[in-house]
């Protein structure tokens, strides 16, 4: 129905085979590897489009399973001001961080990333933790924060980094004792006076008041919370966000082949730069990774192999196809269709032919399901494709007009079409092929109609050229 509308159609199945269009993603998104694969890790901006559905017209079905699986947490993103002496002039003014919760903000000592940031000097094979080597300021005091790398943050989680408070947080204070940070305290208990024996214990977790913090001294904690925000955000530093997190998605598998050899950087486990060298790596591209390339991303229709992790991949290319700094930039989403799966009852031969099979899953099944093909699915498919072969060989009527009666039936079948109930468009096409066929004679005019009929519902060949059958199709 596309190729006679004249769309844009693009079929996405087998490997992606083009090492220009991994390296773009790793460049506009980002790449992360480990355990075989190579994973895709969505943008901030990517997710919130999606979440959002600011990403074109999807199917609405399918933007409430998406939305379903967002993890939302609520916080605010913090900008950390980077210490730029000694650095390039390219060096991004400041470290952006998602935070969740800041009641002991004051405090905090350190931020971690994760390896494949653009701020990580990376990892060797056994370190689960380095220094970078830089410094940001607190948005708050002003002081100088070292940034490390970790092994544990998370890429897809918020900014890929996380802010290190080992006085207030259980996790941060195991990371601090292992590499030998310091552990401050900016909340204590009521009327603590500083005294030996009445030191507070780390981790001190949202309880308490402010202590060592200046003008907020002696607040309660959820208020001074509230104030460190507004004057962080009176400096334009903070705003509040909520994170939507959808996970990596795998786009290649590294082996000891591959469609193609691209250069790998093994400490930040991601795609080296390019002209910065790196290992190099055998990778087999995921047929989702063609969401990234321009022909897809600009076409009207997208049509979608099964694949065993089907939903994720719709996903993966929903993501990709609304990330910002790939172009051409979707401004409105292709139509998707999955393409069914099939199993073969028993009792049905595994030599079943291509069109029947096609045919089969295509009036029986829904997109994502997986039809057990049985006796019943192929005799109808086979008898309507050699009646088609009998009725295009007819001699026929020229210079006959259209019946009112295949007028009729071909003007509900294209309905049928239209709202994709192929079921039930089959069923009458298949009514009126059986009608054409016992006719004494049957007019061209009727012929030809139904030919479009046939090529849209089946896919068989019309002996039509392509204009002849868009103008068909467009007059009934």
């Amino acid at each position: 129905m596309s190729g006679v509308e004249g769309k844009d159609v693009t079929l996405i199945e087998g490997a992606a085979r083009s090492s220009e269009t991994v390296t773009q993603v790793a460049e506009a998104a980002g790449l992360v590897g480990g355990e075989g694969h190579v994973r895709y890790v969505p943008t901030r901006a990517a997710r919130d489009r999606v979440v959002a559905d600011d990403d074109g017209a999807w199917a609405p079905a399918l933007v409430s399973r998406h939305r379903k699986q967002a993890r939302r947490s609520v916080g605010a993103v913090f900008q950390f001001p980077l210490e730029t002496e000694g650095q390039d002039s390219d060096t991004p003014a400041s470290l952006t961080t998602f935070v969740t919760d800041w009641t002991g903000l004051p405090s905090s000592c350190a931020i971690a990333v994760h390896p494949g940031h653009p701020l990580s000097t990376g990892l060797g094979p056994e370190e689960q933790a380095a220094f970078t080597g830089r410094f940001c300021r607190h948005p708050l005091t002003g002081d100088l924060l070292p940034i490390w790398v970790a092994d544990w943050v998370k890429p897809e989680f918020g900014t890929g980094a996380v802010l290190i408070n080992p006085g207030h947080n259980a996790a941060d204070l195991e990371f601090s004792r292992k590499v030998g940070l310091p552990v401050r305290f900016s909340l204590a208990p009521k009327d603590y006076d500083g005294a030996p024996t009445d030191w507070p214990k780390p981790p001190f977790i949202k309880s308490g008041y402010a202590f060592r913090t200046g003008a907020t001294d002696g607040l309660p904690f959820s208020e001074a919370k509230t104030r460190y925000f507004a004057a962080i955000a009176e400096r334009g530093l903070v705003e509040e966000y909520t994170d939507s997190g959808m996970g990596t998605f795998p786009i290649a598998t590294i082996g000891a082949e591959g469609d193609v050899d691209l250069a790998w950087d093994s400490r930040r486990r991601t795609l080296a730069a390019r002209g910065d060298g790196g290992d190099s790596i055998a990778v087999t591209l995921s047929p989702v990774l063609r969401g990234a390339e321009q022909h897809v991303r600009s076409s009207e229709l997208t049509v979608v192999t099964p694949s065993t992790r089907v939903e994720d991949d719709l996903l993966a290319l929903r993501l990709l196809l609304a990330e910002p700094e790939l172009e051409p930039a979707v401004k409105n989403a292709p139509e998707v269709v999955v393409v069914s799966n099939a199993q073969l009852a028993k009792g049905v031969g595994a030599d079943v032919p291509d069109d029947v099979l096609g045919l089969a899953l295509l009036v029986s099944a829904g997109p994502l399901d997986t039809l057990s093909v049985k006796p019943q699915h192929i005799e109808p498919c086979e008898r309507f494709l050699k009646a088609h072969e009998g009725l295009s060989a007819r001699e026929r009527v020229a210079g006959q007009d259209l019946s009112q009666e295949t007028a009729k039936a071909a003007g509900q079948i294209k309905g049928l079409l239209e709202r994709q109930d192929l079921k039930q468009a089959f069923t009458q096409l298949y009514r009126l092929q059986k009608n054409l066929a016992k006719s004494e004679t049957v007019g061209a005019a009727d012929v030809s109609c139904y030919g479009v009929l046939a090529h849209v519902l089946a896919g068989v060949e019309a002996p039509h050229a392509p204009e002849e059958l868009a103008a068909a199709w467009k007059a009934i």
